[in-house]
């Protein structure tokens, strides 16, 4: 509800009239994001997981919002991604879709979503595209090996119409197998070879395009020419299509370790923390809030009625 005195509106219900007003932007399609591929224009995602955070990457014009399975770390304070239920998920991807803007939105399939069975799998993306006409696209972690379950899941996908983002690499859901957090490809070429095979079976089950992470970027620049859509990459150097980090770690949001990939571009949490504790004080010390600059006024007659009525009780 907007409480309305005058003309003003207060607190943070007037954020809904300011979702309203920016509803002409025309979303992105494939379509938008081919055209940008084809004409040699890098294809710029960010994550976000809530409204706040898609409303910055909106405004900040962003291609694409991916609405990332690292929501687990990022916003709920898990230790893994692993950790994360498709219940839990949708929250946050409902969440994302309520801010309007122009960029083309792909959810991740959480760990444990699709591997179960294929039909479950394939009612579980549907859940996902069901809660917001915004979402565009889901993001699936793929293996190398050729009969990797992953490709069967997404061939079943794309033959029901969903478009469909894969992921090569460093594949977090996949990481015990990987045996942690390592670059991929960079030991031996046999590695190598078989992120360009998967690549290329990406693509030829329709992908429309394909996030490589934490390979070597001369490798991945090679996958990239090779293909005929577009890349997009973190940890894979600039010879790529496009790029994708964490919106935490671009704001500096938490106190964690960054990976070599990372390029911090504010330093939010230092600037928060002091924001609040400028505040907490200004409590403690009864300097806020200050008559008159923060308080609303009451008419005389209106007040001294008020004080008659309660001091005859």
């Amino acid at each position: 509800m907007i409480r309305i005195i005058g003309r003003r509106c207060y607190s943070l219900h007037n954020a809904p009239v300011a979702a309203a007003a920016a509803k002409a932007a025309q979303q992105l399609t494939v379509r938008d994001i081919m055209a940008k591929y084809h004409n040699g224009s890098p294809i710029s995602m960010v994550t976000a997981y809530d409204y706040i955070t898609a409303r910055w990457a909106q405004e900040a014009d962003s291609d694409m919002i991916l609405v990332g399975d690292s929501v687990a770390m990022c916003s709920l304070g898990y230790e893994s991604t692993t950790q994360l239920s498709l219940a839990e998920f949708q929250y946050h991807v409902g969440a994302v879709c309520r801010a309007s803007g122009s960029a083309f939105v792909v959810a991740d399939m959480p760990f444990g979503s699709f591997e179960k069975s294929i039909p479950d799998g394939i009612d579980n993306a549907f859940q996902l595209m069901h809660l917001n006409p915004r979402v565009q696209a889901v993001k699936v972690e793929c293996g190398l090996s050729e009969d990797d379950y992953s490709l069967e899941y997404i061939r079943e996908l794309l033959r029901r119409g969903i478009q469909v983002v894969g992921h090569i690499g460093l594949t977090p859901q996949r990481v015990h197998s990987l045996g942690g957090y390592r670059v991929q490809g960079n030991k031996q070429s046999s590695d190598a070879v078989a992120l360009y095979n998967v690549s290329q079976t990406l693509q030829r089950l329709g992908c429309f395009s394909i996030v490589l992470e934490c390979i070597p970027h001369k490798i991945s620049s090679v996958i990239t020419d090779k293909l005929h859509i577009p890349t997009i990459g973190i940890g894979a150097g600039p010879g790529t299509s496009g790029q994708v980090l964490v919106q935490s770690d671009i704001l500096g949001m938490l106190p964690v370790h960054k990976p070599k990939f990372v390029k911090a571009y504010a330093d939010l949490r230092t600037s928060a923390v002091s924001a609040l504790s400028q505040y907490v004080q200004e409590v403690h010390a009864k300097s806020f809030p200050q008559t008159g600059q923060h308080t609303f006024k009451v008419n005389d007659e209106v007040y001294d009625d008020f004080i008659s009525h309660i001091t005859t009780k």
